[in-house]
């Protein structure tokens, strides 16, 4: 005789289906320790205690705990329980206010490959911002410390497409091989907002299909306005975070703020 499922169960069956539950419950966790939360020295509490907490089973549970021990935030004493741990690198978040492709690869040594290298016509977003001529189009995966940290496909219109070579180090911008052959980008338009990871996103950055991703489109224009290169970036949100910061221009009860560059 087949046991009746409490709703419980299909509750968190359901939301299973729909999306990575132990991803979400992964980024709440890892809030908590990053944030001083969650103390080091001070145990966590157990399993069934966590699952009744978030209203999950134990099996989301320890695969949670699984992820946070393996990103080294945590350590798991058999017999004894879980610790935050000390002195472990929580600063973790890298700010993608700015050129982040830039960033993370001089600030944090990162390495990347490229996947595909090919004439192709836009299309999407790359379409809206080159029109529809061919374009170079080059997909790339970067990690750090061997993890797989942001998925980058960019866009090269003619004239420029034939500056950049396939033998070009992909650990370097492709932004920067083109100001070193002499096409400097003067302005970026830049939009960030989130999606789905997919099929082809999710494979590569080694999270479910369901789970949320952060998604930075750039076009970056030179001093004519003409395109010089457009680029979609996908990121894990419990990996990056966008920062900026305001300076009050009114005086008054209304309070008006503006971004300082």
């Amino acid at each position: 005789m087949s046991r009746a499922r409490s709703p419980k169960r299909k509750t968190e069956e359901k939301r299973t289906r729909a999306g990575p539950l132990y991803h979400e419950l992964y980024v709440l966790l890892r809030r908590d320790l990053v944030d001083g939360t969650a103390q080091p020295g001070r145990r966590l509490p157990s399993e069934p205690a966590l699952a009744a907490r978030y209203h999950v089973s134990r099996v989301t549970i320890r695969k949670t705990l699984e992820k946070l021990a393996n990103d080294g935030l945590i350590k798991r004493v058999r017999g004894v329980g879980t610790f935050p741990v000390a002195g472990a690198d929580k600063s973790a978040r890298t700010n993608i206010s700015g050129y982040l492709d830039t960033l993370i690869s001089v600030e944090h040594r990162t390495t990347a490959v490229n996947l595909s290298f090919a004439r192709i016509l836009p299309d999407g977003g790359a379409k809206d911002a080159l029109g529809e001529a061919a374009v170079l189009k080059i997909v790339r995966l970067r990690s750090y410390n061997g993890r797989p940290i942001s998925l980058t496909t960019l866009w090269v219109p003619d004239p420029h497409a034939g500056l950049v070579k396939e033998s070009d180090n992909p650990n370097i911008p492709t932004i920067q091989h083109l100001e070193e052959r002499g096409v400097v980008a003067t302005r970026t338009e830049q939009a960030i907002t989130a999606d789905r990871a997919g099929p082809f996103a999710a494979e590569k950055l080694g999270v479910d299909e369901t789970a949320p991703l952060i998604v930075m489109r750039r076009l970056m224009l030179d001093a004519s306005a003409a395109p010089v290169l457009y680029q979609e970036s996908l990121y894990a949100p419990d990996e990056f975070e966008y920062r900026m910061t305001l300076m009050r221009t009114s005086v008054g009860p209304i309070a008006r703020w503006t971004p300082l560059a």
